[in-house]
């Protein structure tokens, strides 16, 4: 099975818990206006040439990371969007926990539902990137629903199948305060999930609006008391 890769890392500690290998596929289904890595959207082989996006092979893949299996705790599959290139993801997970390698994603869960209750067959745990709450908001966001989202994220919690959510906080131009409360109130269910408050940085960002700002770290402590108050155990800020 083909798909597009963008750069692997052999060693990360913060894509997940303990060391892992990141691998980065190429190609996403949002177009968030904040984005940091816009060159990781169109999908490898779309006519736009771009040396960094190679196409492997997945049983090539799992070889190079069975390189590395000794110093790690597992493997985290992220983007761009990982799901895009679902047939060749899914092939990537079923080879890699064949060879007992713990296997996470990271995702933006807009997804069939269908095809991530099939997914999840072969994932050991998701990080789901929750960009608001409010439908209307997620559309002018991403230009997607959110109904997808929330539907996956709903079923993988059934799971236990959630290790971390995190939120953009962008000042002034989201509503952050409503997706945090609605957010931690839905996945305060299960204590073991972390909620990441990640502060929006301008650096990198290709549409910069004159309204998006760094926000201030007393604004992420406030934040992030709030998802405490909501019921979430473990709330950190980056």
């Amino acid at each position: 099975m083909q798909g597009y890769c963008r750069k692997i890392i052999p060693f990360s500690s913060v894509d997940g818990p303990g060391n892992r290998t990141v691998i980065f596929l190429q190609g996403c289904n949002f177009h968030c206006f904040y984005c940091h890595n816009p060159e990781t959207q169109p999908l490898g082989g779309s006519g736009q040439p771009d040396a960094d996006v190679v196409s492997r092979d997945h049983m090539e893949l799992v070889a190079e990371v069975l390189l590395y299996r000794d110093f790690i705790r597992g493997v985290t599959l992220s983007g761009g969007e990982c799901t895009v290139q679902l047939p060749f993801l899914m092939a990537l997970c079923q080879e890699l926990q064949n060879n007992k390698i713990e296997v996470f994603i990271d995702t933006n869960g807009h997804l069939a539902h269908a095809d991530f209750r099939r997914l999840c067959q072969y994932v050991d745990a998701c990080m789901f990137d929750i960009k608001a709450m409010d439908e209307a908001v997620h559309l002018q966001l991403t230009g997607q629903s959110n109904n997808l989202v929330l539907q996956n994220l709903r079923y993988a919690i059934e799971l236990q199948k959630i290790y971390e959510i995190r939120t953009v906080i962008v000042p002034d131009l989201l509503p952050n305060c409503h997706t945090v409360i609605e957010a931690s109130r839905l996945i305060s269910r299960d204590p073991r999930i972390r909620y990441k408050l990640i502060k929006f940085r301008p650096r990198g960002v290709q549409a910069l609006l004159p309204t998006m700002h760094m926000p201030s770290d007393d604004y992420m402590v406030e934040l992030c008391t709030l998802a405490r108050s909501c019921g979430v155990a473990i709330c950190l800020t980056v």
